[in-house]
């Protein structure tokens, strides 16, 4: 008994051979998108590759640096204060002469507390005054009772107590000894300019002589770094003595969620929700507008505190916008719908990179 051989329509045996050949393909393509993603994901421990965007923010960060220190170092030369305005301070070594009278005549070291003893007036206070102020003042002295309108000069013949100290985000943070009268810039400027994570504000500590009392005082100021370049005559001070200058490292703020960017932020100035999300880069397509939440920790207690806040009200009305502080988390939710959108044309725009299309 034979069977007979059944008969193959050609169209359908080459319609066949195109889908396997297909598949095939997509297998392919599929095992290489595969081993792809595997090298291109780096191990644990690897540097993490830098973006576009990321990388575009570090250069402007690190120009808006340079351009920074580079306007300190114009403006220390420019503003240089120097000669005449030097302060006597403690551990100077002073000469005193009286014209006409060498018995007076003589050097002196100031001490501790900025005063020097002399001969039968005893003590003069002449920590903080100029040249100057020190020839005025000694005279004045001897005029109340020894010397009738008594001719002083002094001049400094070892210069001791001008040293400041600059800690900090500055390039150089150490003890600086100078041999007149410093300003602020200058300071700045000799320890080398701010660095990338330097806050927008510099602290100053030092001992000045009260204008009406004639008093050494501690002198407290808050100095904004960008008025310091904006206006230097009117922010720019004279460093008194055993002056502390303070360059504090700025805090970040963190963002996470659906933005581009999301991690940490520096915390330069007044940084607020809306300047915080844009540094992070943008909310993505799926982020949830009305659900933005500031996690912040409460100091005393320990305890996180969740504050709600509508993103698009805050963009209509900046004036609402919130004030973030150190260690503020910034987190935005993600819009479940939206987010299931972003999935299906994500997977429809891999299987179009595939080249998959229905058979024919």
């Amino acid at each position: 008994m034979s069977f007979a051989r059944p008969r193959t329509n050609g169209r359908v045996v080459l319609t066949l051979q195109r889908a396997a050949a297909r598949w095939a393909t997509l297998a392919a393509a599929l095992t290489l998108a595969v081993l792809f993603s595997g090298c291109a994901t780096p191990p644990n421990g690897s540097t993490q590759a830098v973006s576009a965007a990321e990388f575009q923010e570090q250069i402007a960060s690190e120009a808006r640096v340079a351009d920074l220190n580079e306007q300190l170092l114009s403006l220390a030369v420019e503003s240089g204060l120097g000669g005449g305005l030097y302060r006597v301070g403690p551990e100077d070594q002073i000469r005193i002469d009286f014209f006409g009278i060498p018995e007076l005549s003589r050097e002196y070291r100031v001490d501790g507390r900025g005063n020097i003893m002399m001969p039968l007036v005893g003590q003069v206070s002449v920590a903080g005054l100029t040249l100057d102020e020190l020839e005025q003042a000694v005279a004045a002295k001897y005029g109340e009772s020894y010397l009738r309108t008594p001719q002083v000069s002094a001049q400094v013949t070892e210069y001791r107590s001008q040293q400041f100290t600059i800690v900090g985000a500055v390039a150089n943070p150490r003890v600086y000894s100078v041999s007149r009268q410093t300003t602020l810039i200058e300071a700045l400027a000799m320890a080398g300019g701010v660095t990338q994570d330097a806050s927008d504000m510099a602290y100053l500590t030092d001992r000045t002589r009260n204008p009406e009392t004639g008093r050494l005082q501690t002198r407290t100021l808050l100095v904004a770094i960008d008025e310091l370049m904006r206006d230097a005559a009117e922010n720019n001070v004279v460093l008194g003595e055993s002056a502390l200058i303070n360059v504090p490292r700025g805090g970040f703020v963190f963002v996470e969620g659906a933005v581009n960017r999301p991690g940490g932020v520096a915390l330069r100035g007044d940084i607020t929700v809306l300047k915080a999300i844009a540094e992070a880069g943008g909310l993505k397509f799926e982020a949830d507008k009305s659900s933005v939440r500031v996690v912040r920790r409460n100091a005393t207690t320990g305890e996180w505190n969740h504050l709600d806040i509508d993103y698009r009200v805050v963009r209509d009305d900046p004036a609402r916008d919130m004030r973030l502080r150190n260690g503020d988390v910034v987190a935005v939710d993600t819009d479940t719908l939206k987010a299931g959108w972003v999935g299906f044309w994500r997977n429809a725009s891999a299987l179009a990179w595939f080249g998959w299309r229905p058979l024919q």
